[in-house]
């Protein structure tokens, strides 16, 4: 890690300024960008720990993650259909928890945020249902508890 510091020299309020920040080179693209482009990884009570890529490259390798996992989760639902009615257009397929006290997330938008292992472990304890079976099963289930 190649730490930087940039001088600048402002003028505010009519006395001369200087600011001084700390510059950091990104381990991927290996540009310098101030040490507040780097995203906060951990903080202790002594220091903060910061991510060696910067914000963009951290963006672009998240953006690739994000795609990998919705093409999973797209040709996973290709292989299956809808266990009521049993279309099988995975555009209209949703995963439907069959124990909500154990559901962790809604998968559809997981491929955002979580890892593939964490989503698989997730799809382990649902049954693939059409967009119009599962509105029905919650319809029925929400008039049956009134």
């Amino acid at each position: 890690m190649i730490l930087l510091y940039d001088r600048f020299e402002l003028l505010i309020n009519g006395f001369e300024s200087i600011i001084i920040l700390n510059m950091k080179q990104c381990r991927y693209c290996k540009k310098f960008y101030p040490e507040t482009d780097f995203g906060v990884a951990l903080t202790t009570p002594q220091k903060v720990y910061r991510r060696q890529k910067c914000k963009s490259c951290y963006l672009a390798t998240k953006n690739i993650l994000r795609k990998k996992n919705r093409n999973w989760l797209i040709e996973y639902k290709k292989k299956y259909k809808c266990e009521k009615c049993g279309i099988t257009d995975y555009r209209v397929l949703e995963f439907h928890h069959t124990n909500g006290k154990e559901r962790g997330f809604t998968i559809g938008w997981a491929y955002n945020s979580m890892g593939l292992d964490r989503i698989r472990k997730d799809i382990e304890k649902c049954v693939i249902l059409c967009a119009n079976c599962h509105r029905i099963f919650h319809s029925e289930e929400r008039d049956n508890k009134i």
